[in-house]
């Protein structure tokens, strides 16, 4: 829970008269909206999961997840001991993704400057509980991140992994004139971000998935809720007008990768969800 601390540290120490982040008032509004009512949990990645599914020859289900039956997991489906052994050393090796340490960085200087609570989590720790009541930001894959699956159904660009060839893309579900039916990331050249904004399971919180087909991308769609041009752009798009509360929604972001770095990236296309 060190994580958790670390973040709580962060509001403790916002300055006192700080009602607005200097020079984004759309992003002070934004953020005000979305977790104004409660504290904030960011769950960041748990990039060891992709690993330890890659040993065992199949995805691990939420169920399981949520559980941490991984020595189960392993006996089942490792036959060899020492690869089995292997694999329960690995598991218990909790990590994320440094993009995700950015991005969570960013967040809390955000959150510390609006004197809002943040509360910093691994994928691993989250419960079920939690995520149904309270405002919830979930960063990474669905394969990274298994709590990104309970809002699948709900996403208009949904995830699709390939495993052999290895590749990533979000399917349109309903392309509108001029859309792709899907957007298929390519190995460190570009890359897609989905961020989405809706309500948590029992509606008394708010939800911000941001689901990279790479950890960049991810990095990407943190930048993207944090930035004064990217929500002003948003809200342009959403028609609406000043001082009226975002719906919720989903971005498409396309992301250009060169150098493990993002020069730029581009709103591709969005949806309302009203």
């Amino acid at each position: 829970m060190g994580l958790a601390t670390m973040g709580l540290a962060w509001w403790l120490s916002a300055p006192g008269s700080a009602p607005q982040v200097a020079g984004r008032p759309n992003v002070s509004a934004f953020w005000r909206q979305l977790f104004g009512n409660g504290p904030i949990y960011a769950v960041l990645s748990d990039v060891t999961l992709i690993e330890f599914e890659k040993l065992i020859g199949r995805p691990v289900p939420l169920s399981e997840y949520e559980t941490h039956e991984f020595d189960r997991l392993a006996e089942l489906y490792i036959a060899s001991p020492v690869e089995r052994a292997l694999a329960r050393e690995f598991i218990n090796r909790v990590t994320t993704s440094v993009s995700d340490v950015q991005a969570t960085r960013d967040f809390g200087v955000l959150a510390a400057g609006l004197r809002l609570p943040l509360n910093l989590l691994s994928a691993r720790d989250l419960s079920s509980s939690l995520i149904s009541s309270q405002n919830t930001i979930l960063l990474g894959s669905w394969r990274a991140n298994p709590w990104v699956g309970l809002f699948e159904n709900q996403m208009s660009f949904q995830t699709d992994y390939q495993e052999t060839p290895p590749s990533v893309r979000f399917v349109n579900r309903s392309p509108l004139v001029g859309e792709q039916p899907a957007y298929e990331a390519e190995w460190r050249r570009y890359g897609y971000c989905r961020v989405a904004y809706l309500p948590n399971p029992r509606h008394t919180g708010n939800v911000l998935l941001i689901t990279g087909t790479d950890v960049i991308s991810t990095e990407a769609g943190a930048s993207f809720v944090t930035t004064e041009d990217s929500i002003r752009q948003l809200r342009q798009k959403l028609g609406l007008r000043p001082g009226a509360p975002v719906p919720h929604f989903e971005v498409l972001l396309k992301t250009q990768v060169l150098n493990n770095s993002i020069p730029w990236f581009e709103l591709v296309t969005l949806r309302s969800k009203q």
